[in-house]
């Protein structure tokens, strides 16, 4: 990988992630929406957050991108 497509690969991860948890939030989809959650009691410090929905999804537009380039290349050498 050419430090040009690590370029593009690694801004199509953030748009598209930044895209669909603004989506999620505009929106009110919760299974798009990050959600953070902490809880300060007497037993302890307890934090989670969920939703890595985006996440995982910008990952597979990331390799669809580079498929899809890859396939393109080949095929017009």
């Amino acid at each position: 990988m050419t430090k040009a497509s690590f370029v593009k690969c690694f801004a199509l991860f953030l748009f598209s992630t930044g895209f669909l948890y603004g989506f999620g939030e505009t929106y009110n989809i919760a299974w798009l929406q990050f959600q953070f959650v902490s809880d300060s009691n007497d037993t302890g410090f307890a934090f989670s957050f969920s939703s890595l929905t985006p996440v995982l999804a910008s990952v597979f537009i990331v390799g669809l991108y580079e498929m899809i380039s890859k396939w393109n290349v080949k095929r017009n050498h």
